[in-house]
């Protein structure tokens, strides 16, 4: 099922177990406002600030409950949450300057990334409660947790002294452990699910490729047949995964928890880039016609 709320782009970036998608899009003006689309194919638009500058949806959980970031009217970058009634509430880290929420679990905990006086990028662990805890893995420059599961576990990309990149795994006790796949030269992280399985992916000799790196950390690498550059992009509590891979262009695919592929674009797709899953199977992404062209919404039912 394809579709577009009126717009010159079309971003979905999550889908929650109840099969609500959220995400951001542009106006005719390209101005960036936030969406909602509920299983019935309702689309409800939203906005924190009347003129600010940006905004974008990262994440939604089981209740409806969405976290981003926005730009304000200096185009300075803050935290929000936005209940399923569409209350919204804004937040900063303590001392940022700079705040992105990239990621929430079902009992509300949210993990991103926050830049502080001296312009240096943080992760952080905001409580249901709204208490913080900012956090780097060892070497850190630079610290972007990309997701959180249901047990408190965050997972995300640093980048080391040497402007590399790796990834790392937060558990719900504040231990932290770094990690590569082998042959990596640079590690880019996207989701962990509930069991603690970690998907991304990483570049080997000028080549992109998908891993799975379990809970007990075992790796296994990830290519559709034909693949030059493979990229994932999520992981649901079953073990499948989702994500693109490119040919002469785009492709989408699911991975099941056997390890079968199958590959898939909508119908006169050029380019097909799969964003979320979820419980079901079901996936939401963006696909475009011609490219460059516009971004345009699809969900993928299971």
């Amino acid at each position: 099922m394809k579709f577009n709320p009126g717009s010159s782009y079309t971003q979905p970036t999550g889908i929650n177990a109840k099969g609500v998608i959220a995400g951001f899009y542009g106006d005719a003006n390209n101005q960036a406002h936030g969406f909602v689309r509920t299983m019935d194919g309702k689309i409800t638009s939203f906005d924190v600030l009347k003129n600010e500058c940006s905004i974008a949806a990262w994440a939604i959980n089981v209740k409806g409950v969405i976290v981003g970031q926005y730009l304000d009217r200096n185009c300075n970058s803050h935290g929000y949450i936005r209940n399923s009634e569409g209350t919204i509430v804004t937040f900063d880290v303590p001392g940022a300057t700079q705040t992105s929420a990239n990621s929430l679990n079902d009992k509300g905990a949210i993990t991103g990334a926050y830049v502080d006086v001296s312009e240096n990028t943080h992760g952080y662990l905001r409580s249901a409660g709204g208490a913080f805890t900012s956090f780097d893995p060892e070497g850190s420059t630079e610290t972007i947790p990309s997701s959180i599961n249901k047990s408190g576990v965050i997972a995300g990309t640093y980048v080391g002294a040497g402007s590399e990149l790796h990834g790392f795994v937060r558990y719900a006790d504040g231990t932290i452990i770094s990690f590569d796949p082998p042959g990596s030269a640079s590690t880019d992280v996207i989701c962990v699910n509930r069991n603690g399985d970690i998907v991304g992916d990483y570049l080997d000799g000028g080549t992109n490729h998908g891993f799975l790196r379990s809970a007990k950390g075992n790796y296994t690498t990830i290519d559709p047949p034909g693949s030059i550059q493979t990229f994932l992009f999520g992981i649901n509590d079953n073990g499948v995964i989702t994500g693109d891979f490119f040919t002469d262009h785009a492709h989408g695919f699911v991975q099941d928890a056997n390890g079968t592929i199958t590959t898939f674009d909508p119908k006169g797709s050029v380019d097909t880039n799969p964003e979320a899953i979820d419980e079901k199977g079901e996936i939401t992404g963006f696909w475009q016609k011609t490219n460059p062209g516009p971004m345009l919404g699809f969900v993928r039912t299971h």
